[in-house]
Formats: structure tokens, sequence, C-alpha cells
């Protein structure tokens, strides 16, 4: 099934994690007809958040084991974030469903497929989830932002941990 930025997944997990990501940030609403991909500077600034977003979950001690297969891979680190950058696009409304094929021309497999085996915890997503959102506050993603693409990426939890 593609990953549609508006199928947000409901529930109190979900309001939880959210709620976790909120604090103290300047909240300027985007309006009705503009998405969160344009009012972010759209392509250039996906691919700094996705570059960002990577430097900061292989920094991190409790995530970076995931990722150590991947970058030690001639040509897999430059998968994995052009892949990202195809997932970011499409949570910010930009224009891209995930999965799907990637500014490499290459096909990003599904979450569940690209997770299988890595037998990650609950913890370990929640982890990448407050990585996630540090990113994006410190790349100018405002809290209400931050808030609004909450669920859609705590919604694949399901799909990742296993």
């Amino acid at each position: 099934m593609p990953f549609r930025p508006n199928a947000l997944i409901r529930g109190a997990a979900v309001l939880a994690v959210a709620a976790s990501l909120a604090g103290c940030g300047e909240d300027t609403p985007v309006s009705s007809s503009q998405t969160l991909f344009e009012k972010y500077g759209g392509a250039p600034t996906i691919r700094t958040v996705v570059d960002n977003a990577v430097t900061a979950l292989v920094s991190d001690p409790v995530t970076a084991p995931f990722f150590a297969g991947t970058l030690a891979t001639p040509g897999r680190p430059d998968r994995l974030k052009s892949c990202l950058r195809l997932q970011f696009t499409a949570v910010f409304g930009g224009p891209a469903t995930y999965p799907g094929r990637n500014d490499q021309g290459d096909m990003c497999a599904d979450m569940v497929t690209a997770h299988r085996g890595l037998n990650i915890s609950g913890a370990v997503f929640d982890r990448f989830i407050m990585d996630v959102a540090m990113v994006l506050r410190s790349a100018g993603v405002s809290e209400a932002d931050v808030n609004a693409v909450a669920p859609t990426l705590v919604g694949l939890r399901p799909q990742i941990v296993s």
C-alpha cells in the first residue's frame, strides 16, 4: 500500500509521542493551499533535513548500530538518503508517493521489507522519532509543523518495530 501523507493514524500512542514532541517554538501556520514541502523550501530543505537526520542517527549510540551495515556497503548510504528524501517529500506533502522511485531512479522498499530482520525495538523506534524531531526543529520547522508530521511518522511503528 503506498504511503500517503494524509493517512494519519490515530490512537493514544500516536498522541503521546506527538505530545512529547511539543515544545516552545514559533508556530507559523501553513495556508490551506501550501504544503509543508513548499513552506520550507522544497527539495533543497528536504536534502538538508535528510543529510542531518542520517548524521544524527549514526551519531546516536542507540540508533547507530541499525545503520552500520548500510553505511559500510558501497553505494548504500546514498541509496538510503535518496529513499529518505522520497519519504520526507511525501510526508511534507511534496510531489512523491512512498514507496516509489527515488531521485536516483531506484525503487524504494516499503517499510516492512526495508526493516525486516533488523529487530528494531519500540525504544529504538522512539529514539529515532526524537532524533528526527530534533533535526526538523534545528532546520527551522515550527513545533506546530513537527507535530503535524509526527502522527504520520509514528504511524510507521507497526511496520518497523519487530
